[in-house]
């Protein structure tokens, strides 16, 4: 079996190397002829967590090669895997490269093909836009080729993992179709739920709302508790430890392809509907917290003296969650870019990524922290958790901590002589 993947971004890297990794023929396809020329010489654009390991013992048994050619690549594959780009522009869902994508797979298209979209896409697309499209090549779904939609749910830091093990959704555009769909992907992962096309579709947007809603309501919580004052996080745990209680927590904001998208995604489908309010609701909480953040260092160099107009922080983390190199989304711009605008020195540090957002970008801990007034912690890398604060005290010109993922203890910071602000934290220790 000889499987073509279309989009080598986060999803489509991951699946070719995987699907190679089981002894299947892969060719990868990308437009970007730098990410071409880079992956044929060995290099992983990304730093996925054993993705290299894997990557380098494909590259030994030659089951997989990268090119710049989709039609060359259809032609000779059995399955297409489609893992192309579907951004929200101005509240409506861009399907431009998928479109492009499909374009050039219906030129080459063969009987007996498997056409997959791992693309997040509103429900209606397989059989309303994407089945009439490649049937418009002469070829009949369900008869002479066959389609289905299998939603991706990559987590990055996890990606590999989560392909081998986590359940999986697998939707045909027709039984025969979802079958052979079963077929492919049980070849990398036995955990397979058939259903159809549109569910398959649904079920990707329902999940990401979820998460996306329940965040909200715990970072609402935050802001709740920051104005009575009590700590959030406290509260959330000892409310989790109901039977039928499990809020999420609080942070910075929530960012990634996924969860700033599907929701948009989810509540279009429905009109001007006064219920899925709920779903934008949460969005706008969630994409209020980055300013919220803001808004607390603000607070605490004020109250503690420190003039905002050239103050210094240092910003930890530019990555959008803890152990990866993913920025896409990340609160950390939206941090950054107002830290800049209300006057602050702005200094980044991130461990996996050299993006600053604009920032001046430093390669340590140490040279971040320096004449620092203030620790500003957006990210929650493994490598903040265990920050020596005793050291970082005696590097700094103010010693203040605003902490957006609890990644410091309250009470530790303070035993180490720092002011120490947090979303959802609404007490103030002096020890």
């Amino acid at each position: 079996m000889k499987l073509c993947v279309i989009g080598l971004g986060y999803v489509g890297l991951p699946v070719a190397i995987v699907f190679a990794s089981r002894g299947l023929k892969v060719v990868g396809v990308d437009i970007n002829v730098e990410k071409i020329i880079a992956l044929n010489k060995g290099k992983l654009p990304s730093k996925e967590l054993g993705l290299s390991r894997l990557f380098a013992e494909v590259a030994k048994n030659g089951m997989l090669n990268f090119s710049g050619d989709i039609s060359s690549g259809v032609q000779c594959s059995d399955v297409v895997i489609l893992a192309v780009p579907t951004p929200i522009r101005d509240g409506l869902v861009d399907l431009r490269y998928l479109t492009i994508a499909l374009e050039d797979v219906r030129a080459e298209l063969h009987k007996g093909q498997l056409i997959v979209i791992e693309s997040t896409i509103p429900p209606g697309t397989t059989f309303g836009f994407v089945k009439p499209f490649l049937e418009a090549s002469g070829l009949k779904i369900g008869v002479d080729i066959y389609l289905a939609h299998v939603p991706e749910r990559i987590a990055p830091g996890r990606a590999i993992e989560e392909l081998l093990n986590s359940p999986r959704v697998v939707g045909g555009a027709d039984p025969e179709s979802t079958r052979r769909a079963i077929e492919v992907y049980s070849k990398v992962n036995p955990n397979l739920y058939p259903t159809d096309a549109t569910t398959a579709e649904f079920v990707k947007l329902i999940e990401n709302a979820f998460r996306d809603i329940n965040i909200a309501y715990a970072n609402l919580l935050a802001l709740i508790a920051q104005n009575i004052g009590v700590d959030a996080y406290e509260a959330i745990r000892l409310a989790n430890t109901h039977p039928r209680v499990n809020i999420h927590m609080p942070g910075a904001g929530v960012g990634g392809p996924c969860l700033t998208k599907d929701p948009y995604m989810l509540a279009s489908l429905f009109g001007e509907f006064w219920g899925t309010e709920l779903i934008k609701l949460a969005r706008r909480i969630n994409e209020y917290m980055p300013s919220h953040m803001v808004g607390l260092v603000e607070k605490a160099l004020s109250e503690n003296g420190v003039e905002l107009r050239g103050a210094r922080v240092a910003v930890l983390g530019a990555a959008y969650k803890g152990g990866v190199d993913d920025t896409r989304e990340s609160p950390s711009r939206r941090v950054v870019k107002e830290l800049l605008e209300i006057g602050l020195d702005v200094v980044v540090y991130d461990p996996y990524t050299p993006e600053s957002f604009g920032a001046k970008r430093v390669d340590s801990l140490e040279n971040a922290v320096g004449n620092a007034d203030a620790i500003v912690i957006v990210t929650d890398h493994p490598e903040f958790k265990t920050i020596d604060l005793d050291m970082l005290s005696k590097k700094m010109r103010n010693r203040i901590i605003i902490d957006g993922r609890r990644v410091i203890d309250p009470y530790r910071a303070c035993e180490s002589g720092f002011k120490y602000y947090g979303i959802g934290f609404g007490r103030m220790f002096k020890l």
